[in-house]
């Protein structure tokens, strides 16, 4: 009796552990760029914002960044050494995104951007959702495991990003995507969190 009434406790600590939601923060490339772009040169910053939070003003953070390690801004892209287009594709719950559709069809979010929307849809055939996002999340590189429940409570915010070289000569492009979740963390919030961020890690390849 008294071996079971402590299996029973047991349990019910590692449920209550597993029920608990850590706080996750997040940003990362989607892959590496290596510009040719130097201190000095001018810098022309377009920034769109395709996603339904539009309170979201990147290109101030991304023109104060490069100013600061010594680029020329400028506000037209025929006069600029380098053109840096932007777009904020999704900012959101991930729940809501994947429900849409929005964030599917690219490679961002580590691989999910490109395989958790199908990966939903067949599961959701199979009776066996939960599993298996969760599963595609953490193969896809999300790091922290994460059961269904995570997909209605972290904020996920995905940009795609273009760097024209050399009056368009030269182009590059990639992602870069961050997730958060926190408690009683509005979407507001969340993104005001993240997106200094995000221009960090943009600027970070000039």
């Amino acid at each position: 009796m008294k071996n079971r009434t402590l299996l029973v406790l047991a349990a019910l600590v590692l449920l209550a552990a597993v029920g608990c939601s850590p706080t996750i923060y997040e940003v990362r490339l989607e892959k590496s760029l290596f510009l040719d772009a130097k201190p000095g040169q001018t810098v022309y910053v377009d920034v769109k914002n395709t996603s339904t939070l539009k309170t979201f003003p990147l290109r101030d953070d991304l023109r104060a960044n490069l100013a600061i390690k010594g680029y020329k801004l400028v506000d037209d892209a025929n006069k600029a050494d380098v053109v840096l287009r932007a777009n904020v594709r999704y900012s959101g719950l991930i729940e809501d995104g994947l429900k849409a559709g929005k964030i599917a069809g690219g490679a961002a979010v580590g691989g999910v951007v490109g395989g958790l929307g199908g990966a939903a849809a067949g599961a959701s055939r199979s009776g066996s959702a939960a599993t298996a996002l969760g599963g595609m999340l953490l193969g896809a590189g999300l790091g922290t495991w994460m059961e269904h429940r995570d997909l209605k409570n972290t904020f996920i915010t995905v940009v795609d990003f273009q760097v024209l070289e050399n009056r368009a000569a030269r182009r590059e492009q990639t992602s870069v995507y961050a997730r958060i979740r926190e408690k009683d963390l509005t979407m507001e919030a969340a993104a005001d969190r993240v997106r200094p961020d995000i221009a960090t890690q943009i600027a970070g390849l000039f």
